[in-house]
């Protein structure tokens, strides 16, 4: 039977060991990660470089259309306030709400 000195000295040995390992194999898994996104980076061609800047200059100009519009929708609902308040519309009294609970 193992009694708690022994346990205590296993464990002081056996933990920095494992401890070395872990890190050794994330920088050995890391640098290895590095360059086979190096390799693969030098492999691509132009072709690929190209079509890849297509898909960006859609996302690109999607993105513009969609700010356009909102952008239309904030002017539209600003104007629409403006001349409501210069109407001189109804007047909304602050009412209590009661919400359920």
């Amino acid at each position: 039977m193992i009694n708690d000195h022994d346990l205590l000295e296993f464990l002081l040995a056996v933990a920095p060991a494992l401890l070395g390992t872990t890190v050794l194999f994330a920088v050995l898994w890391f640098r290895a990660r590095e360059r086979a996104l190096r390799a693969q980076i030098a492999q691509r061609t132009p072709d690929a470089l190209g079509e890849d800047l297509v898909h960006v200059v859609h996302a690109v100009d999607a993105m513009a259309i969609e700010v356009e519009r909102i952008s239309e929708a904030q002017r539209f609902t600003a104007l629409t306030l403006a001349e409501r308040h210069e109407a001189g519309g109804p007047k909304r009294v602050a009412e209590r709400v009661i919400t359920p609970h």
